[in-house]
C-alpha cells in the first residue's frame, strides 16, 4: 500500500555500516554488521527508513565471499524495537502493512542468507531488535545482556516481524507463548542468563562490550561454531523446527487459550491473535506465517485497544521520565530520613528510602519490643534480596546499616524527611506530628503515608504547616511504581518539591494530587466498590456481581480485592468517603457486619475452604450476608437485573466520580487519573486508562454529556 499523501516524514536515527574482519584461525572475512543509533549511546530504534538502509546493506553483502554474516549493536542497544511514533502515524493513515513488510524483507534476509548468521546482543533486544536476532542463527550475549522480550502485545498488536514463528520453532511453543503473549501482558522481560537457559541465546559470555576482552570472546566463539559446521555439524537456520510434536505444540496453544480468555475477558484482541499465529507456526513456512502477521497486524493496529495501549505507554513513559505540575521551587537537600512506626508499611518505607536514596533512615515507635522488631525485620529483607541474587551480600549489610531504630527524640532531631505510617486515623497522626514538630529542625519536612485522610487537617494546628506534604506510597511497595504526592491547603513549594525530588531518586512515578478523600487510587477503587456491594446488599448473586466488573480489566474482583487489602482497611476508606460525599456512597450493612465480627476475609481460602450456601462466599460471611439481608428488606428494590445492568452501572458511578474529581481539581486532567490507575491499580495497558475506557463505552457521554478526550 502507497503511504499517503503528504505523509510525515521519520528520519532514521540508525546507522548500518558493514565491514569484512577474519577470525583467529580461519581464513575467509566475515561481513561485520555494525548497528548504531546517530545519538551517542542512543537506541537502535527500527523505523521504515532504518529498515531501506539495513536491507540495502544486507543486499550488499557478497555471500560467496565471507563465511558468516555478524551484526552488532552498540553497548546499550542491539534493539529496541519499532519506531512507535510511525506506528501511531500508521494508525491513522492505514500504512501500517507496507512498514510490517519492509521488516520482514529487511530481517528475511539474514533468515534466508547462504552463510552462517550471528547476533551480537551487545544491550537490550526488545519488540524488533529481539526479532532481528531470531532471524539469525546464533545469539551471543554476555552478563548484562538486557532487557531481552517482546512487548507488542501490551501495546495493542504483536510481535509482527516473525517472532511468532521463529521464537516456538526455538524455544518451543510453551516458552514461546509465555514471553510473547503472558510476559508482555505483565511488562516482564528476562535478562541474558535466564534467556540462556531455556534457548533464547546460545551462550553468555563472561566478557562485556567496551572491555578488552569482549571481541577476542566473541571472535572465539565464532570461530568455534564455524569450526563445527565444517566439521559436518549441521547449522540450525532459523524456524527449524525445534523437536515439539504437534500434540505438545496443540496443548501449549489451547491451554494459552484458556489462560487469555480467562484473564481479559475478550477485551484484549492481540494475544488471541498472536496465539494462532503461533498455532499456525506449526505448520507454515516463515513467509505463510509472515504474509499472515503483515495482514492481521495491520488490522489491529488501527483498532481501538492498540490505540488506547500506546496512549497508555506514551503516558507512562513520558512522565516516568519528567513528572508534571513539579513547584519550581528547589528540593530541600536530604542527608537523613525517619520513619514513625515501626509496622508492616513503615518498615518497607524505610527500606525504600535507604535503598534509593542511600541515606540513614532512623525509626521510632512508642513500644520498644515492636521497635526492635521492625528495624530486624526492615534489615532481613535486605538479607532476602541478596539470597535471591537481586544484591551482593556486602550491598545487603551496608543497606541494612542504614536502618537504626531511635534510642531517644534526640535521634530525630537533625532528620531533613520525617514521613509517618502509624495507624489510618486522623486523630493519631495529628498527635504524632504535633509531637515531633517539637523535636526537628523547623524547616524538617513532614510527611505522611496516608491512604484517604485529609493532609490539611494534620497541619491545621502545627506552627508550620507548609511543610506537610502527602506521600502516599502503595502496597506492595517493592513492585508499585505510583506515589501520590498530596499538596494540603498550605503545603508549600518546597515541601511538594522535596516530595517530587525523593520520589524521582527513588525511581518512582508521582502524581501531584490536591487534598481531597480518598486522593485518586482509592476514589475510583471505592467508587467501584461501592456499587458492587450495593448490588450484593441488594440481593444480587454474589459471584455474579463480583465478576459483573471484569471488563474493566483490573486484576482483581472487587472481593477479592476486599481480601487483599483487608475488609477493617477498606472499610475505613469507605467511611471516609461516606462522610465526604454521603450522595455518592453508602454505607454496606453487611460490610458493617463482616468488620464487626472481625472477618478478615469474605471468600474461601486455602487455610479455611468452606463456603456458604451460594459455593462462591466464605461460610461466615455468606451467614452475615443471610442475616443482613433480612434486616435490610427495602434494599431489595435496588437489586440488578444482569451482569450487563451492573457493569453499566459501575461504569457510569466511575464516570461520575472522576468527573467530579476533575471539577474539583484533585488533578489537573484525565491523563493524571490514567496514570494512577495503570501504576497504582494495575489497570491494563491494553484498555489504555480508566478514562477512555468510559470514553468508548459512552459512559462519559451518558452521565457527563461529553467525552474526557476529544476525539
Amino acid at each position: 500500500m502507497a503511504p499517503a499523501p503528504h505523509a510525515p516524514s521519520f528520519p532514521s536515527t540508525v546507522t548500518v555500516a558493514v565491514e569484512q574482519l577474519v577470525l583467529p584461525g580461519r581464513h575467509l572475512p566475515v561481513a561485520l554488521v555494525r548497528l548504531d543509533s546517530t545519538q551517542p549511546g542512543g537506541l537502535i530504534i527500527w523505523g521504515s527508513e532504518a529498515l531501506g538502509q539495513l536491507r540495502d546493506v544486507l543486499r550488499s553483502v557478497d555471500q560467496s565471499a565471507v563465511e558468516a554474516i555478524v551484526v552488532t549493536g552498540n553497548a546499550r542497544s542491539f534493539g529496541a524495537g519499532a519506531d512507535l511514533k510511525e506506528i501511531r502515524h500508521a494508525q491513522l493513515s492505514g500504512v501500517s502493512d507496507s512498514y510490517v513488510g519492509l521488516g520482514h524483507e529487511a530481517f528475511g534476509i539474514l533468515a534466508d542468507a547462504e552463510v552462517p548468521t550471528f547476533s551480537l546482543l551487545t544491550g537490550q533486544a526488545l519488540g524488533g531488535g529481539l526479532e532481528l536476532a531470531l532471524h539469525t542463527d546464533h545469539r551471543v550475549a554476555h552478563p548484562r545482556t538486557g532487557p531481552l522480550g517482546l512487548p507488542e502485545c501490551r501495546l495493542g498488536f504483536f510481535p509482527g516481524w516473525g517472532g511468532v514463528h521463529l521464537l516456538p520453532h526455538l524455544v518451543g511453543p510453551a516458552a514461546a507463548l509465555r514471553i510473547i503473549v503472558f510476559d508482555s501482558m505483565r511488562g516482564r522481560h528476562v535478562r541474558a542468563q535466564e534467556a540462556h537457559e531455556f534457548g533464547l541465546v546460545d551462550v553468555v559470555l563472561d566478557a562485556a562490550p567496551g572491555t578488552e576482552q569482549w571481541d577476542p570472546a566473541w571472535q572465539q566463539w565464532v570461530a568455534g561454531r564455524l569450526a563445527a559446521i565444517d566439521a559436518g555439524e549441521p547449522r540450525r537456520r532459523p524456524g527449524a523446527p525445534g523437536g515439539a510434536e504437534d500434540q505438545e505444540w496443540q496443548q501449549a496453544v489451547d491451554q494459552a487459550r484458556v489462560r487469555a480468555e480467562r484473564t481479559w475477558h475478550g477485551a484484549a484482541p492481540a494475544p488471541l491473535v498472536a496465539i494462532d499465529l503461533v498455532a499456525d507456526a506449526r505448520t507454515e513456512s516463515r513467509t505463510e506465517n509472515g504474509a499472515k502477521a503483515v495482514a492481521a497486524f495491520a488490522e489491529l493496529v488501527r483498532g481501538d485497544v492498540a490505540k488506547a495501549s500506546l496512549y497508555a505507554f506514551e503516558l507512562v513513559s513520558s512522565r516516568s521520565r519528567r513528572a508534571a505540575d513539579v513547584p519550581e521551587a528547589a528540593p530541600k537537600p536530604l542527608r537523613k530520613a525517619a520513619v514513625i512506626g515501626a509496622g508492616l508499611m513503615a518498615g518497607q518505607l524505610a527500606s525504600l528510602i535507604a535503598a534509593g536514596a542511600r541515606i540513614p533512615v532512623v525509626m521510632t515507635d512508642l513500644d520498644d519490643e515492636r521497635l526492635a522488631a521492625g528495624v530486624a525485620r526492615t534489615r532481613e529483607r535486605f538479607a532476602a534480596q541478596a539470597a535471591k541474587g537481586r544484591i551482593t551480600a556486602e550491598q545487603a549489610e551496608q543497606l541494612g546499616g542504614l536502618i537504626t531504630g531511635a534510642s531517644g527524640p534526640e535521634d530525630l532531631a537533625d532528620a531533613d524527611l520525617v514521613i509517618e505510617a502509624v495507624f489510618e486515623d486522623l486523630d493519631v497522626k495529628k498527635s504524632v506530628f504535633a509531637r515531633w514538630e517539637e523535636v526537628v529542625r523547623p524547616d524538617t519536612i513532614l510527611a505522611t503515608n496516608t491512604s484517604s485522610l485529609s493532609v490539611t487537617a494534620m497541619a491545621e494546628d502545627l506552627r508550620h504547616p507548609e511543610r506537610v506534604v502527602g506521600f502516599h506510597v502503595f502496597n506492595p511497595v517493592e513492585v508499585t511504581p505510583l506515589l501520590e504526592i498530596v499538596a494540603g491547603e498550605r503545603t508549600g513549594d518546597v515541601a511538594l518539591a522535596t516530595a517530587f525530588d525523593l520520589a524521582a531518586t527513588l525511581r518512582r512515578t508521582a502524581v501531584r494530587v490536591q487534598d481531597a478523600p480518598g486522593f485518586v487510587v482509592n476514589r475510583v477503587l471505592t467508587r467501584m466498590f461501592d456499587v458492587v456491594v450495593r448490588a450484593v446488599d441488594a440481593g444480587a448473586d454474589v459471584a455474579t456481581a463480583d465478576h459483573a466488573p471484569d471488563p474493566l480489566g483490573l486484576p482483581m474482583t472487587p472481593l477479592r480485592l476486599l481480601d487483599f487489602v483487608g475488609p477493617a482497611v477498606l472499610h475505613h476508606v469507605g467511611a471516609t468517603m461516606q462522610r465526604a460525599y454521603p450522595e455518592r456512597f453508602a454505607r454496606s450493612p453487611w460490610m458493617d457486619a463482616v468488620v464487626e465480627a472481625g472477618l478478615t476475609h469474605v471468600l474461601p481460602t486455602e487455610q479455611a475452604p468452606e463456603t456458604g450456601a451460594d459455593g462462591y462466599l466464605a461460610a461466615e460471611a455468606a451467614r452475615l450476608l443471610e442475616r443482613t439481608r433480612a434486616e435490610h428488606p427495602a434494599l431489595a428494590a435496588h437489586v440488578p437485573a444482569s451482569a450487563e445492568e451492573l457493569l453499566a452501572r459501575v461504569q457510569d458511578a466511575l464516570a461520575e466520580e472522576i468527573g467530579a474529581m476533575l471539577a474539583e481539581g484533585v488533578v489537573a486532567g484525565p491523563e493524571d487519573v490514567d496514570l494512577c490507575m495503570i501504576l497504582g491499580a494495575n489497570y491494563p495497558f491494553h484498555l489504555g486508562g480508566i478514562t477512555p475506557y468510559l470514553d468508548r463505552t459512552g459512559a462519559a457521554e451518558r452521565v457527563l454529556g461529553r467525552r474526557f478526550h476529544q476525539r
